[in-house]
């Protein structure tokens, strides 16, 4: 474990399905381990589309971002809170309706986290495609897509393809290259994610699958490149903003010789390159 990160962007809440805790709970942790900076990033609610156990239905909307306000002035002398979405880009889908999300000040900003793309009018996960080399590429072109966009933040788990490709391939290096290029020439962040579910990667960890995230040789390829990164809790239980590993995340940057920050200039501005503040 040891002492967490003082800012964490990546947060989700009960709404999504497969979180816990309240909204406030959240802050109260926050403000219990230092930390000086927290952000809301629930999975996107849709207008039109709802997803039970992935996202909040639309009705939700309206609550989460009145919540996460509230709490802002709250707590505005104890912590610094900004409001977010963790983001599927799906074409233009819902490209408008990202976009008006933020010039609208509805949200702080917004990062791209790639579960699954739609086809015929339903959302599929790229985990679920018999075919993992096309999910694969998908996947790396939805990426792209998005960084282009220049609508997010940063990328959230760039490197979780390995979960359900599970091979660190010919094929899953180059895809990984392109998608460092592209986020490396467009100055976006990528998130080493420390999320529970990938604690695997501590060690010692002799039952570890070889391919989770965050994954070493990714990560070499982005340090190369002089990607920028920064790190995210991804947390869905307010403890785990406590709880995380920290200690092995900051061996795991020292190890990989990554060109960290720590910052996001928040609010996201439209219309420019994503940017960061230097580490403090």
């Amino acid at each position: 474990m040891g002492m967490p990160f003082d800012y964490n962007y990546h947060t989700h809440t009960f709404r999504c399905g497969h979180a816990s805790g309240t909204d406030e709970d959240y802050v109260k942790k926050a403000i219990e381990g230092h930390y000086r900076i927290l952000g809301f990033s629930d999975h996107v609610i849709w207008p039109d589309y709802s997803q039970i156990g992935m996202r909040g239905s639309p009705s939700e909307a309206k609550g989460y971002f009145q919540s996460i306000r509230d709490l802002q002035g709250k707590y505005e002398n104890k912590l610094q809170i900004w409001l977010g979405f963790e983001c599927e880009w799906c074409g233009e889908r819902y490209a408008a309706y990202y976009h008006d999300l933020l010039a609208k000040g509805q949200v702080d900003y917004l990062i791209l986290g790639q579960h699954g793309f739609f086809k015929d009018g339903r959302f599929i996960f790229y985990s679920s495609l018999t075919d993992k080399r096309a999910a694969l590429a998908q996947y790396t072109q939805d990426l792209i897509a998005g960084i282009h966009s220049r609508l997010f933040a940063y990328v959230a788990h760039p490197d979780a393809f390995l979960e359900w490709y599970g091979s660190w391939d010919g094929f899953a290096q180059e895809c990984s290259i392109r998608l460092i290029e592209v986020a490396a020439q467009s100055r976006i962040p990528l998130e080493v994610n420390i999320g529970h579910s990938k604690w695997r990667n501590q060690k010692p960890a002799p039952s570890v699958a070889p391919h989770t995230y965050p994954f070493p040789d990714f990560w070499s390829m982005a340090a190369e490149a002089g990607a920028r990164a920064l790190v995210g809790v991804d947390a869905h239980a307010p403890n785990e903003l406590l709880t995380a590993p920290f200690d092995w995340t900051r061996d795991f940057l020292d190890e990989s010789r990554l060109n960290y920050t720590n910052r996001l200039d928040l609010p996201f501005r439209l219309n420019e390159p994503s940017s960061t503040k230097k580490s403090m």
